[in-house]
């Protein structure tokens, strides 16, 4: 009725009026307004306004004002490079909460001043606030932000006195968290198990990146006032802050986290790695990153429930830093790159299904050998060695990608071709860079055609076909022993290798030779 009554003043009424809100300008306000009959006023539900650009934000906020049927806010995001007045800020959310605004978020920089708008407090569909290059003022007491499920903190800093723990505390259904580039206070108490000043007895996903905590047992007390959380990211790429100072207590709420990342995280010693993991009694999914930052010598990884293991070490060389050993007798997916580790030890894992590994590993009998029942192998493995013990047979290994970086890795795909019976499909393809591929090994045709050849495969895939003559007899042999072959594609950049492989004899007359 109000917006009813508004619209039927005159327009130069409603200039006046108008005049008295923030970031008014006449020339912009006369023209939205004369012509909102004709162009009725088209209202985005995903706003981002900025204060360098005066008619986006005039229009959002006389749309929202005179516009009978304005619909909901899904997102409202405040780009503000200059000093504004608490009040203005009020006024903007405000408008926001009144179209009920679901998702808002704040750029203050460089560092604004951030005084938490008082309209939140009885939002009740604001689900999401993202904060970054802010510097907050102290949460007024009694404040409340009852809808809010998701929070991210970018860069943002603290009044004297205050802290992100007086932010968390008015969160009482916060589910999701992200702390990036932000100091974490709170009271130096070392005793790790002493009473919690708050609880966060709905979070579920934890992200910390580049965060410093200040007093003892810090990261432990955060994690204990999470009793539910399910998924835990810790980057520290920008940090040399020990992040695990002291062994964890005995039940830590890390006992119903299923996903776990690790990236570049400094432990206060090996075994602080063994005691975070020894918590995690559900945990199913671990993704490890290490770079020449972290601080750990041997990854020992013991974890009975996993089922989804990621491990990226291309950048740590050390020669006291061997590597990993792995011991999840539950895993079912397993990807792997690490090219500078001096060891790599895996237990038994007779669960395992997809494997996608690159890495350098000369302890054969603890390598590959021990992922004997997987379908689908992606493997790269420079090494001289195969790396996996004679007799190993991979009965259920179905789909083979194979790196061909490796001058030897036509030796490797004869060692696999005869232990993989069931094999239907292969994919060659390198997956370094041009300048460490080293040139193929004199290849040696097996002296007895592997059955996977005479009864199973189906699909051959050769990516950066060069057409070497060592190339050439490796295509001929299975071209001329791949009885069930149904498809054998070929990428190359010359038009004379292509014609140099058709003239190869194919053993199966349904075999359908395709180039890219």
């Amino acid at each position: 009725m109000v917006k009813e009554r508004l619209n039927e003043l005159p327009d130069e009424l409603i200039v006046t009026i108008l005049s008295k809100l923030p970031t008014f300008k006449e020339s912009v306000a006369t023209r939205l307004i004369s012509r909102r009959y004709e162009d009725p006023w088209n209202l985005a539900q995903d706003v981002t306004l900025k204060d360098n650009d005066e008619e986006s934000f005039m229009t959002f906020l006389y749309g929202s004002l005179l516009s009978n049927d304005a619909p909901a806010l899904e997102r409202l995001r405040l780009k503000l490079t200059r000093k504004h007045s608490a009040s203005d800020i009020e006024f903007w959310v405000q408008t926001a909460v009144n179209r009920n605004v679901r998702k808002l978020r704040f750029d203050l920089l460089p560092c604004g001043t951030l005084e938490l708008p008082s309209c939140l407090r009885t939002c009740t569909t604001l689900k999401s606030l993202i904060l970054r290059g802010v510097l907050m003022e102290s949460v007024p007491s009694g404040f409340r932000l009852p809808s809010l499920r998701s929070l991210h903190l970018f860069s943002v800093n603290f009044s004297i006195g205050d802290s992100v723990a007086n932010l968390l505390k008015i969160c009482p259904h916060l589910e999701y968290l992200v702390l990036n580039d932000t100091r974490y206070d709170v009271d130096h108490v070392d005793d790790e198990f002493a009473p919690l000043r708050f609880c966060l007895s709905s979070l579920k996903s934890l992200h910390l990146c580049s965060v410093i905590f200040s007093g003892n047992n810090s990261v432990t007390r955060l994690l204990r006032s999470c009793p539910v959380l399910e998924t835990l990211v810790i980057n520290q790429t920008k940090c040399a802050y020990k992040m695990f100072e002291v062994v964890f207590p005995p039940r830590s709420c890390l006992s119903s986290l299923k996903t776990l990342h690790l990236l570049s995280v400094n432990f206060s010693s090996d075994e602080s790695v063994v005691k975070l993991l020894e918590n995690c009694k559900a945990l199913e999914n671990l993704v490890i990153t290490r770079t020449r930052d972290d601080n750990v010598w041997l990854f020992n990884i013991t974890v009975p429930t996993l089922k989804s293991l990621s491990i990226s070490n291309a950048k740590v060389k050390r020669a006291d830093a061997p590597g990993f050993v792995i011991n999840a007798p539950s895993l079912e997916r397993l990807n792997i790159k690490d090219t500078v580790s001096n060891f790599l030890m895996f237990g038994y894992m007779p669960e395992v299904t997809t494997a996608n590994i690159e890495a350098v590993c000369d302890q054969s009998e603890n390598f590959v050998g021990s992922l004997t029942f997987m379908q689908h192998l992606s493997l790269c493995s420079p090494t001289t060695k195969t790396p996996y013990t004679s007799g190993t047979v991979f009965f259920f290994l179905e789909h083979l990608e194979l790196c061909t970086c490796s001058a030897r890795w036509a030796k490797l795909l004869g060692s696999i071709l005869n232990d993989a019976p069931r094999l239907q499909s292969i994919k060659l393809k390198s997956k370094c860079s041009a300048r460490f591929k080293r040139p193929m090994e004199l290849w040696t045709e097996p002296t007895v055609a592997p059955e996977c050849l005479l009864k199973h495969l189906e699909i051959l895939e050769w990516r950066e076909y060069d057409g070497t003559e060592q190339e050439r007899k490796v295509a001929a042999y299975i071209l001329g022993n791949a009885t069930c072959l149904k498809m054998a594609t070929f990428s190359t950049r010359s038009g004379d290798k292509c014609t140099e492989l058709k003239k190869i004899s194919r053993v199966s007359e349904i075999c359908q030779l395709v180039f890219e």
